[in-house]
């Protein structure tokens, strides 16, 4: 190859690495435009990759205060800025949100393991039509994030959303008989963790726990919620 080609060649390599550069940053620039990410309580802009900024973590932190109200645990109360993180995870399908949620409360989790000698974790299983909209279940990737096993039982009604459903009964029969043990588990002589994310008249979780019964003796129900609502509060319930 004579010299000329030689500087010819070395020119092309040179103006294709000077565009691949330039394209990374429009991309980059682009991103930031249409997939702009803002945090949930401070509204300030985040830098890529994360999820929440660090002020909003260090407010959950300070606002953490783990309960136990009869046989149920939890951390946070259902205030505004736990709606604000629950909304975003959940109907923003921010799936990455688990890992800084799994982190908020990987202590709390384990102590109750421990304290209660829990022998399986049971998660709440998301409806098939709210499972397609979403893409996941809130309760299974925090428990993935941090490496914990857990069963699931098969969700059979495509149930109307709890918020909307003000009167109790109407709650229950909304759920009555949503769960089903397809695996056919065996739960007897067991102490089970019932988790969600969270519990508000505990409507939901007690259809959960009739069903984990069936066919099942001598069993201990243990729950854990990231955070409670007023109602369930107020009456000191019990699931």
């Amino acid at each position: 190859m004579d010299t000329q080609k030689c500087t010819q060649l070395k020119q092309l390599i040179r103006l294709r690495k000077q565009f691949l550069i330039f394209q990374n940053r429009i991309v980059k620039v682009l991103k930031r435009i249409i997939f702009k990410q803002t945090d949930i309580l401070t509204g300030e802009e985040l830098v890529e990759y994360n999820n929440i900024s660090n002020e909003t973590k260090a407010i959950f932190i300070k606002c953490k205060n783990l309960r136990k109200l009869n046989n149920i645990y939890y951390i946070w109360d259902y205030n505004e800025n736990f709606k604000k993180l629950i909304y975003k995870y959940k109907f923003n399908r921010k799936i990455n949100l688990s890992a800084d949620i799994a982190e908020l409360v990987k202590e709390e989790i384990k102590f109750i393991i421990k304290k209660e000698q829990i022998d399986l974790i049971v998660t709440v299983p998301v409806n098939k039509k709210r499972l397609n909209e979403r893409g996941f279940n809130q309760v299974d990737e925090i428990l993935k994030k941090l490496n914990l096993d857990y069963v699931e039982l098969v969700r059979v009604k495509n149930t109307k959303k709890m918020h909307r459903i003000l009167d109790q009964e109407k709650r229950n029969e909304n759920v009555k008989n949503s769960f089903f043990n397809k695996k056919k588990i065996d739960f007897s002589n067991k102490t089970i963790l019932l988790f969600d994310d969270i519990i508000t008249t505990g409507a939901t979780l007690k259809a959960l726990k009739k069903e984990i019964e069936k066919e099942n003796i001598n069993i201990k129900i243990v729950v854990f919620c990231l955070a409670a609502a007023r109602e369930i509060r107020k009456e000191k319930g019990e699931v």
